[in-house]
Order: structure tokens, then sequence, then C-alpha cells
């Protein structure tokens, strides 16, 4: 990148920092060097001259190696670096940073802390423990490194890891499995290792930790990894290390080799549980009670005996550690295995130099790190069998005694340091006007400014701010350079007239998102998900039926896997694989039965033909209000300014991909002289919010008044939070309208909106009333319309006649419904969470009370609140009771829809206010409102809830950066129905997006496709399936909106005599088995074909001869779909092919294809839309390429 590259040669080109380098890489061992002047956007620039200076002097020694005997020197050199910083935040803005600045050949680490308050367990299996011993393992592998052919390696580590206990080095490296391309490998054994080192293995990886082996391709999914790797051997050669995306199966790159490390930093034996178990009774022994009996062990430690409840706790761990080999909290015992305590310094080379960043607050972090540890030992020592902190914490001083190479960067002034002019970062406050005075005084001075604006899009807009600086008229002037990268801070060199801003400098503090958070995962749901024996399906032309596996059968000499499906009165079908594209997952209401169909009866088809009649009547009079609303004359909003720019910049997250095409769609709906009527659906927190409040920008910009209407008092107030928030950096003035608001201040309102002294007006259906009279109202922004009441809806349809009219909704609409509707209904989805969506960390687990105590008294100690769902209104009062009781300390309130909607709201608003710490509700929360302060949810009886209702309960929490927690309790000492136990375990794997997920969403876009239809026809969508309606629908909307010779496309249905199937031995499991099937049958065009055939390749290995078989039909099928063929048959050595649209073919072409080939084509006079092709008894392969060769010379 020119402009980065411009930055980093004026940086290296600047006498002091040439001058600081060759000062840094020249220190031997032995005594801290203190540096001033390197400010925290200038120390990645430091970083990356540091390793290019580090590289040369590298192959400086690699010369003096080779042209002397003894080459001592060189051993010595290795290519890491390792930086300490004082917690977190600073270990992601220097890992963002570094990635920002240097390039591809280095390799950034962050060392994962705990992630919690010291003294809190983490939770059992946590991928914590698995990066942890990835890290170690890389760190440990740092002697010797060739920094010639390896990457540099940079590790961050933050002040609680620098000080806290560690494995000893060499224990990790005895697990790990290095494996390179060309190695042997015994996949017996591997297996062995991989699952003793605590891998699970699974049928599909997906999910950090997993690892799969079939046949010659084993996958795995390391935790410090961000896509798994497949490593491909031919017998038990390793022929190809491979890194894939885990939902696609597509490959991204290759690598040479592969290190495969533990899941923990220690694996549990029986040994280590004694040892440990040992030191524990010599600590109990030897503490103050029993002083007399000191002990060599902890003799010079005075300290505290474990309390009852903790020795009994400590039973419980050890006891599991012996049975299960892992337990909550037992890494609170990792540094009692050891004789000796060892740190992070134990796994750094004497030649590695450590960097320790801004000291000054790391001597300050140490005593706050202390006060911390002791505060909480304090508090937990009562339940917890834990050590004191003079035990656990070594001294920030011992460890540094104990580096070779050192450098202390301060921001205090020392006498002995190395300093450098700079100056810090400056910040304009959303200030634009002074902003560009400032650079066009910088500009007039010939200083280099460079802009660092975090994303393309961003770049876009603050380019449009300062078009006059980045592009100016006078060349003599050096252009304001812009940067899409992310940059933590600016920082200036007087000396050199060169200054760095951040774009959150410009305007304000901007909420900073690690690119590498790690982000819930979500996807477009498949109409197709996967089907187990059992399930209900539908088949187009039989209907409801049950789904009984895949069975193979061999007939006539052809082996073939057929779909076996059961219908009323135990009637069994066999339906030939390759038509698995005719059968779907029943997807109807979660929890109810269908009724099975009778193959044959008229039942089906007369459900079938009742709904298509439904779905023509439904999409005729969309249509017919689509063209009303287009005939219709708006107000063609200008185009955008300046402001709008300004105002989209300051949005203090990257857009998503999805706000971004959103907004634009929206914009130009507003600048059409056409009234604006689009729908915005997209999950809460997907940010809808951000785009209306665009939309409303846009409204004020060109002169009109917006109207922003909410369901419920709560959420108005919510909104015009937000509002307030959003906008207070520019001039809008913004009202609203709600029974918070007292009358007196209400008719001041009403008076101004008269005038248009009110730009936004915000509130529920009160600001739809007819004493509200806007001046020149020109936007209405509608949330969750299908929450208001008939006569509020009559309203809205006579305001929005013509004025442009954004409606928002929060229930996931199905895409498939969407691509039909989207012809007759301006509509936009957002499917792609925010960047700080962190999964939410679910525990199922049996209802006791110190369970419960203990949640809420974590989530109180960070500030946080808490919901409590409890689903019986009439034993409310009692769960109070008992909450108050076994925690005193927390302030309870209830909730339930037997209130009024102003006692609702009342509770509301206080609990956001923060005015109480627990609320119990029923699931009037499902539908709630956003409360970013409540990050734990306790689920009661969670057993009595379908998936997508837990879906939408967890979903209250997790809206802020803050981890949240949800807790799945069942009641103690109760057997759990298999379906109960099922669901609370798709839910809980929040990772894996899994067919009960997928289930979970269906049922939901059910309630938004009822939403956008109409509530009439739910019973439509159960009565055939929801796929099979939304392709009913599409086929109405495509038939009434194209030509009255309008036909369906209909499906080709072949009858080939062939072997083919895919054999055990090359995919073994059935579900991903299905899923290959239902991707080879949904071919339809070249494109589609060598995607499949790649996937195949890339995943499984070589096709075995049966798949090929199955391909050939796929490519038969793609030549049929554009000749318009409906049905090939073969019989006896010929297939008969029948064309749906026989005047689709040329004449010419056809009979020159009989000239051509007589005796092989022939025509019968009694079927003029069939020809016969005489095929000889040759394999399916041979069969497809000849029918293809002679169907291809009737393409035209």
């Amino acid at each position: 990148m020119k402009s980065l590259s411009s930055i980093n040669n004026l940086i290296h080109n600047w006498s002091q920092m040439k001058d600081l380098i060759s000062k840094v890489v020249e220190i031997k061992s032995g005594i801290p060097q203190n540096i001033e002047g390197v400010h925290q956007g200038l120390f990645p620039f430091f970083i990356s001259e540091f390793n290019n200076a580090a590289y040369y002097k590298t192959l400086q020694y690699l010369q003096y190696q080779n042209s002397s005997k003894s080459g001592q020197e060189y051993k010595q050199i290795n290519s890491d670096l390792v930086i300490v910083v004082p917690g977190e935040n600073e270990a992601t803005n220097i890992y963002n940073d570094l990635k920002t600045v240097l390039d591809e050949n280095t390799e950034i680490i962050t060392f994962p802390s705990w992630g919690l308050i010291p003294y809190r367990p983490a939770a059992v299996g946590s991928v914590v423990f698995g990066q942890r011993a990835g890290l170690l393992v890389k760190l440990s592998e740092n002697n010797i490194r060739n920094v010639v052919n390896k990457k540099n390696r940079v590790f961050i580590i933050n002040q609680k890891t620098f000080m806290s206990p560690l494995p000893p080095p060499d224990y990790l490296s005895q697990f790990s499995i290095k494996l390179r391309k060309n190695d042997s490998i015994n996949t017996t054994s591997i297996s062995e290792k991989l699952s003793k080192i605590g891998y699970l293995r699974v049928s599909k990886v997906s999910v950090k930790g997993e690892f799969s082996l079939r046949g010659e391709v084993l996958d795995i999914f390391l935790p410090l990894d961000d896509y798994p790797t497949r490593i491909i051997f031919d017998f038990d050669e390793i022929t190809n290390i491979k890194v894939f995306e885990s939902d696609s199966q597509t490959t991204l790159f290759s690598k040479d080799e592969i290190t495969i490390y533990p899941m923990k930093e220690v694996i549990w034996t029986k040994d280590f549980v004694s040892t440990v178990r040992q030191k524990l009774e010599a600590y109990q022994s030897s503490s103050i009670q029993n002083a007399s009996s000191t002990n060599e062990s902890f003799g010079e430690h005075i300290h505290l005996p474990f309390t009852d409840q903790a020795l009994e706790y400590m039973e419980n761990m050890l006891f599991e550690l012996e049975e299960k080999n892992q337990t909550e909290g037992e890494e609170f015992f990792y540094q009692l295995i050891w004789d000796k305590t060892y740190s992070i310094t134990d796994y750094i080379s004497p030649s590695t130099f450590v960097f320790f960043y801004d000291y000054d607050r790391l001597l300050n972090g140490e005593l706050t790190i202390n006060r911390e540890y002791s505060g909480m030992y304090r508090k937990n020592r009562e339940q917890l069998p834990i050590l004191p902190p003079d035990m656990i914490l070594s001294k920030m001083e011992d460890n540094i005694s104990k580096i070779q190479k050192v450098l202390l960067f301060r921001t205090i002034n020392q006498e002995n340091s190395i300093k450098i002019d700079t100056e810090v970062s400056r910040s304009f406050f959303g200030n634009i006007n002074f902003m560009k005075q400032e650079l066009e005084n910088l500009q007039n001075d010939d200083w280099n400014v460079f802009i660092y604006t975090d994303n393309e899009n961003q770049s876009l807009r603050i380019n449009e701010i300062f078009k006059d600086f980045t592009e100016p008229e006078d060349s003599s002037r050096k252009p304001v350079q812009l940067i899409p990268e992310a940059l933590s801070q600016g920082f200036g060199i007087p000396e050199i007239k060169l200054l760095v801003i951040q774009e959150n400098e410009i305007f304000g503090r901007r909420k900073y998102v690690s690119k590498t958070v790690n982000k819930a995962k979500s996807k477009v749901i498949d109409t197709f998900v996967e089907l187990n024996p059992g399930d209900y399906i539908v088949h187009v032309n039989w209907g409801i039926g049950l789904f009984h596996g895949i069975e193979r059968i061999k007939s006539l000499g052809n082996e073939r896997d057929y779909i076996k499906l059961e219908y009323a009165d135990k009637e069994f079908a066999f339906v030939p694989i390759e038509q698995v594209n005719l059968i779907q997952r029943y997807i109807g209401n979660e929890g109810e039965k269908p009724r099975i169909d009778r193959i044959g009866s008229k039942s089906w088809e007369n459900r079938k033909e009742k709904v298509r009649k439904a779905v023509e009547d439904i999409a005729q009079k969309l249509i017919a209000l689509y063209s009303r609303r287009k005939a219709s004359v708006g107000f063609a909003f200008p185009k955008e300014t300046e402001w709008q720019s300004a105002f989209e910049a300051a949005f203090p997250y990257e857009d998503t991909p999805d706000q971004i095409t959103v907004t634009e769609e929206i914009k130009e709906d507003m600048e059409k002289p056409v009234p604006m009527d689009r729908l915005v659906c997209g999950d809460v927190g997907y940010g809808k919010t951000e785009i209306a409040m665009r939309a409303a920008f846009k409204a004020v910009m060109g002169g009109k008044q917006v109207a922003f209407l909410a369901p419920t008092t709560i959420l108005a107030e919510q909104h015009y939070d937000n509002c307030i928030e959003r906008f207070k950096n520019f001039p809008v003035k913004i009202a609203r309208l709600s029974r918070f608001v007292p009358s007196g201040e209400q008719k001041k309102i009403l008076e101004k909106v008269t005038k248009g002294e009110i730009d936004i007006l915000i509130g529920t259906h009160r600001i739809i009333q007819k004493d509200v009279q806007f001046k020149n109202l020109g936007l209405m922004i509608i949330d969750e319309e299908q929450r208001f009441g008939v006569k509020d809806k009559e309203k809205l349809k006579e305001m929005k006649n013509n004025i442009d009219c954004l409606t928002m909704s929060a229930t996931p609409i199905p895409r498939t419904l969407h691509m039909s509707i989207l012809k007759i209904r301006d509509m936009s989805l957002l499917t792609t969470p925010p960047q700080n969506r962190l999964p939410i960390e679910t525990v199922i687990d049996e209802y006791t009370e110190d369970r419960v105590a203990k949640a809420i008294r974590n989530e109180m100690e960070r500030g946080g609140q808490v919901f409590y769902l409890h689903n019986r209104v009439d034993s409310l009062m009692e769960i109070r009771t008992r909450l108050e009781k076994i925690v005193p300390e927390c302030i309870v309130d209830i909730a339930h829809g037997q209130m009024t909607s102003s006692e609702l709201d009342d509770i509301f608003h206080r609990f956001k206010m923060g005015a109480f710490n627990v609320l119990i509700a029923t699931t009037i929360i499902e539908n709630g409102i956003d409360i970013p302060n409540v990050n734990t949810i306790i689920i009661d009886r969670a057993d009595m809830y379908g998936v997508s209702q837990l879906y939408q309960l967890r979903g209250r929490v997790g809206r802020s950066g803050k981890k949240a927690y949800a807790y799945l309790l069942y009641p103690e000492n109760k057997a759990l129905s298999e379906v109960a136990m099922k669901r609370l375990q798709v839910i809980s794997d929040f990772t894996e997006l899994g067919s009960g997920f997928k289930i979970a969403m269906k049922d939901m876009e059910i309630r938004g496709a009822g939403n956008l239809l109409g509530k009439d026809q739910s019973g439509d969508v159960y009565s055939v399936g929801f796929d099979l309606y939304v392709k009913l629908l599409d086929e109405a909307v495509n038939r009434l909106m194209s030509e009255e010779n309008y036909k369906a496309q209909t499906e080709v249905l072949m009858e080939m005599e062939y072997t083919g199937f895919i054999p055990d031995t090359y995919v073994t499991n059935p579900q991903i088995k299905m899923e290959i099937y239902k991707k080879i049958a949904s071919i339809t065009t070249d494109l589609e074909f060598d995607g499949v055939l790649n996937e195949l390749n890339d995943r499984f290995g070589p096709i075995p001869e049966e798949v090929s078989s199955l391909l050939a039909l796929a490519e038969i099928r793609i030549i049929s779909k554009k000749l318009e063929i409906s049905h090939l048959k073969e019989r006896q050595g010929e297939v008969r092919i029948e064309f749906s649209k026989v005047s689709k073919i040329s004449v010419d072409r056809f009979m020159k294809l009989i000239q051509e080939n007589p005796g092989t084509i022939r025509l019968n006079p009694a079927e003029p839309n069939c020809i016969y092709i005489k095929l000889g008894k040759i394999g399916l392969k041979e069969k497809s390429e000849f029918i293809r060769e002679k169907l291809s010379k009737l393409v035209s």
C-alpha cells in the first residue's frame, strides 16, 4: 500500500529512529534499557523497524557462520519478540496495530488470559485452555529458529499472565505432534493420541477442539486457529496439508507443516492428582491454626487454613479429576503439580528481546493486581480451596531479572533513557470546521498528514468530508492521505513534519472493536436441514411422511441407494436417491406433529390446490398494493451532503456488509419521487436502529420532519436515548411523547412540532393521534408494525400514502420468502451479526440454590444485572422470596403479562435505570427490551421450553461487548426426557449451528412470514410444510408478474439403469451422505457442477466410480434443463427423451442430428415430443457422455 509504505519510509529515514534502533539491536544482556517518546500509535512502526534491523543483523551472523568454523553466535539468534502490556485492552490494540503495520511474514500471537476475575473458576471445556497450551508450545519452540526461512513471531502477553504460574516448558512439548508433508503417519495411533490430549472425535469438524478421521483424511480444528486444517495422506504418507472453511469445506490455502498441541495446559493423571492432594494436605497442616507443625513446602508462607466448605469443594474437585480428568477450577491447582514454580520467563530464550510497554503503568499495575487478588482471596476462600496471592503471583522485578534483553518503554522522564522527540495524538471532538482549519495550516506548512480510517467504507465518507484536502486544487500542496486500516491512536513527529490521525480522534472516542474478536456465527439457513430417521418429510407428489433412512438395494445387476419413506397404513415407498430434491424436511409448528398422508389419496392434492389458490390471492393483493404505491407521488430527497458523510462516519462501530447495502438501498428509495415503503428485517442488535437514524438524518437534512414510532413506551424511550446520543454533535432537535413526559411538557412539544421546531419526534401510537400536527412530515419510521392494533394500522395506512415509510422487524424473514416477495415488496435483510457480538456462554445444569446465588453474585460483582425466567405467574412471589433469602444483598422485582402496560413500562424503566439487580419475569421478556447491562439470564425449568423459545430468551443477554452467560436449569435429581435433553444440548452448542438450531431459526422465520403475509396464512404453511408453501408462492408471483403464457419450471424426471451410490468407505456419516446426495441432485448449471466436484475432491479425496455415476446424472440434468426435457427413461439399452417444449428446438438441428445418427436416434410418430437414443450395454459415465454429445447439438 502506497500510503502505508510512505509513512514507513518517512519513519525509516528519520535520523532519531535510526539512532534508536542501532542502539537497541546492539544491547547485549543483563541491563534493562529505558526508552521514551515511542507512543501508542508509533509503537507498531518502531516494532517494524526493529524487526527489519534484527533480520539484517541475523543475515550478518549467517555470513559470519559460513566464513567461520565455529558459528557459535548464530545458535543464539531467534526471530521472536515478546511484548508485555498492562491489560487486555492494550493487548487488543497492539495486536491490531501490528496487524496493520507489519507484513505477512510476521506472526502475531496474543496470550489469552483466563479472562475472569481472580479466583473465579474457568468453565470446563472452555477453548481458552487450548489457546493457552498452544501459545506455550509455540513459545517453547524458540531454539535455533532460522529467521531466513521462518516467520518472525511477536508474542503479546498481559501483566497478569506474566506474573502467573505455568507448567514447565518441557512438559507440554512431550504431547505436541509435529506433522510435515511426506512424513509417515500411523492413523490408529494418531487418533488415540488426539483423544488423549483432549480433542473430541466427530464426523464433521466445525468447532475448535474437534477432529475427524475418515479414510485418508484427518481434519482438526486447533484452538489458536481461525480455520480447521485438513491433512491428506496416501496410505501412511502425508501428501498435503490444507486450511479450509468449515461451513463450505472449501480450501483456503496449503502449508508445509502443522504442530498439534494439547487442548489443556495440564493433562491430568492419577499421579498428578495424588501429588496435588499431598501438597494441599501439607498446606492445611502448615496453616496458622497448626503453626507449631511447620512443613518445608509451605513453612515460609504464613497462611490461613481451608474452611470446611472449601475442603468439601476440594474433595469433589479431586474426585472429578481422578474420574473425569477435568473439573471446574482445576487451574487453581496447576502450580502444585511441580516442585518448582515456573513462569513465562522460563519459556523465553536468552536471545529474545522482551519489550515492557508503558512500564510506568506496569509498575502501578502490579500493586493493583496484588490488591485485586487479595480482595478476591478474602471473598472466595470461604467456598473455594484457593491459595493466597503471594503463593500464586511472582514479582515483576524477579521475573525481569531472569530476562537477558529488556527494553522498558516509559511515559515518565528518566535520567538514563534513550529519547526521541514525538507528540501524542490530537483530538478534534467532532468539530469538523476546526479540523479543516488545522489541516489548511498544516498543508501550508508542508506537513505529511495521514488519516487511518479503519475500513474502506469509512474512507469514502471521510474523503467526502475532506475532499478539498485529499484532492487539493493546488498541486504544490501535499494531499492528506487516507489509509483504510485500523490504528488505535495517532501521533506526530515535528522534526520530519509527519502527523498521523486516527479517525476516532476526528469524531470523539470510538467504541473500538477488535477485528479478531470471537464472533457468534451467523449464516443463511438453507431450505434443507439434516434429516434423521423418524423425522417428518414432505414429498412434492405424495405429501407428508416419515423418513426412515437410506437403504442400498441391488436389482437387475445394478446397485443403488434409495430413500425409505413411510406413509399411512405402514405403506413404505422407496425414492431413488437422484430424486432427493423432491423431498424436504417438514417444518411446521415446533412441537406439533402433522398427520401422515396416504399415497395416492386425493387429500394431499386437495390441500396443495387449496394452498395454491390462497397464495395466488395473497400475491394478487400484494401486487395491487405495489402498483398503487408506485403510481402515487411523494417527495424526492436531495443527494447526500458532507453532513450525511460526517454523520455516518461518526458511527462508533464498523458497518457490517449488510448495513452498507441496506443504507444505500434506503437512500436510493428516498431520492426517488415515488414514496418509499421499505421493510428492514434483522435480529435484535444487527444495526436496524442505526440504519433508521441515517434515514432520519437524511430526511432532516432535506428539510423534512421525521416520526419515529415504537409499539411500547419502553421501546420508545430506548430509541429516544439512542437518538440523543447519536445526534449529539449535529444540529437536530429531537423530542419524545410518552407517558413518562409530563402533560405540560407534551403541550410545548406539540406546539413545536406544529411550528416545525422539532425535527424528529419519537413515541408510541400517541404521535399519530389527531392532536399531533406535523408542519412538514417527510419520513415515518415504524418499529415492529405487526405489534400495533388494528385502528393504529388503519391510521398508519392513511399517513403512508404520500410520505416515505421505513418499517423495521426483529423477527427474521426467510431468505427464500424474501426472494419471492422482493419482486412485489421493497425488503432488505440484515443477516450479519455485529463485530462485537460475542457468543453467549451457556451452562446446562441441575437447579441448586448455590448455583443460582453464584450466578447472580458473579454478575453483580461486575456491575451487571440479571434476568431470572420463571414461567408460572402464581409462584413468582415465592421465587422472589427465595432469591432474597439466598442473595440477601440483591434487590429483586417482578414482571408478568397480567400486569397493565403502564405497570410493566414502569418496571422496565426502573430496571433499565439500574434501580434493582434482578428481574424475575415470565416469557413476557421474550420480545422485550434491549438492556445492555443485563448479561446473565437464568432460565428455571429450561426443559419445558422449545428450541426457538430458548434461543430467543437467551438472546435477551449479550447485547453489549461484555461476555454474557445463560444458565439453563432443570430440576435436581430429575431424569430429563430425550427430547428435552436434545433441545438443551442444541441451544448450548452456540458455535455449532446444528439441525436443532436451524429448526429453531425456521420456526422464528415462519413467525416472520406470518408478520409479513398475515396471520391467516399460518394454517396454509402448516398444511403443506414451509418450503413447499414458499415454492408455491414463488410460482404464483412469477405467473402473475409475467405474461399470460407463463409455465412453471419443471424438474426433469430421470429413470436410468446404473450402479451409483456414495460408498461407506468414502463418506461414513449418514447425515453428511444425505447432504452430498442433496447437493448432487440440486446441480443445475456447469458452475454448480464444478463446485461440487471440487468440494468432493477437496473434502473426501479422489472420487470413486460409484460417485462418478451420480455426477454423470447431474451432467445429463444440466443439458436437460437447457433443452426443457421433462423425462428421460432407459429401457433395454434405449433411452426415451421427452421434451416439454418442442417449439424451443430448431427443426434444422433436429433433422441434422437424425441424419448424422441413423440407427442410433429414432422418432416415434405417435409421440411427436419424444426422441429415442440407442445406448447398448455401456456404463453410466459413457452413457452420460454419449447422451450429452448427441443432445448438445440441439442447443442453440
